[in-house]
């Protein structure tokens, strides 16, 4: 096998999400690399509270019922989620960062609340933050 040089220090390619206490979902640039979030240009968003999951499902439609427009930047994408988090009353009272994975069953991308920490590398408490 042959060597492969790495060009691209100081950059982050793991597929992580971060939900911030306004309401922000925002994706690594890892994660939008690795699900092809470059693809896509709206996305709806899906809460199971047993599981303490976040499921978003991409998607072109912008006529989709609660569809949501991504916003793609250089270093990730975001959609603005606020209603979602207190419709669910997610519990964020500031920024978590969390591990994201695709559902084989769904297709959906999950965000883990229960695997998150806060933003700095503290783990945050029983999957909530601030309590």
């Amino acid at each position: 096998m042959a060597f492969v040089k790495f060009t691209e220090p100081g950059r982050s390619y793991a597929a992580k999400a971060s939900v911030s206490k306004t309401g922000m979902l925002s994706f690594s640039d890892g994660c939008r690399r690795r699900f092809q979030m470059n693809d896509y240009t709206h996305c709806v968003l899906y809460y199971d509270a047993d599981t303490r999951r976040i499921g978003v499902e991409l998607t072109n439609d912008a006529s989709a019922e609660g569809v949501r427009k991504m916003r793609l930047r250089e270093t990730g994408s975001d959609v603005a989620a606020k209603s979602f988090v207190d419709y669910f009353d997610l519990g964020i009272r500031e920024t978590i960062v969390c591990p994201v994975d695709r559902d084989e069953e769904t297709g959906y991308l999950v965000v883990d609340l229960t695997k998150c920490r806060k933003r700095g590398g503290q783990k945050s408490e029983s999957g909530r933050t601030g309590t």
